[in-house]
């Protein structure tokens, strides 16, 4: 699971992933901005357990202290 121990990290995590990714989803009507990944990450990695905590692992695996590449992540050809 990603751990990011403060906003900047986060911040650079979504600079470097999330913003040139196709499942980022920005500037559309009916949505606010935003991956399905990320949210499930913001909503629940403090208290993870069970099924959760291993999809959460999967997703955006977490090793010797780095965070690695989102698992969804497909990097966006045109904007």
């Amino acid at each position: 699971m990603g751990h990011f121990s403060n906003g900047s990290e986060g911040d650079f995590y979504r600079e470097h992933y999330c913003y040139h990714c196709i499942n980022w989803k920005k500037d559309m009507k009916d949505y606010p901005a935003g991956c399905p990944i990320w949210d499930t990450h913001l909503l629940y990695c403090y208290g993870a357990k069970g099924k959760i905590r291993k999809i959460l692992d999967f997703l955006i695996p977490y090793k010797d202290c780095q965070n690695g590449e989102c698992r969804m992540f497909i990097k966006r050809t045109k904007r």
